[in-house]
């Protein structure tokens, strides 16, 4: 008797939200100044919807992607402390946490087990 290992394929939309995810991550990474500002936020956005739809391999490549850009970024640290306190800066400080909140919930995304 043989074992069948019986995979669940991943939808379109999910394949497609991950590799946009992934390219918007990478452009990120290139331009860490204005990246975690624009770019970021797109690309979390486009992951969870990637791996709510089963892609975690691409997801998981995003996660890595944007945890590194949140480090090198120094407009992501200069929101998180005090150079977010300036006139005009609470909509940056929104998006900087808005980063780093959906950083983890693409992680718990990555961990659940699919019902």
């Amino acid at each position: 008797m043989e074992d069948t290992v019986v995979r669940n394929e991943v939808p379109g939309y999910a394949k497609v939200c991950g590799i946009l995810a992934l390219i918007l991550a990478i452009v990120s990474v290139l331009i860490p100044v204005i990246g975690v500002l624009y770019f970021t936020p797109l690309a979390i956005i486009l992951g969870v919807v990637a791996l709510y739809g089963g892609y975690k391999g691409m997801g998981i490549a995003t996660i890595i992607v944007l945890v590194v850009n949140l480090i090198i970024s120094p407009t992501f640290w200069a929101n998180i402390g005090a150079g977010a306190k300036f006139a005009g800066a609470s909509s940056n400080r929104f998006l900087t946490y808005f980063d780093l909140i959906g950083v983890v919930i693409m992680l718990y995304l990555v961990v659940r087990k699919k019902q």
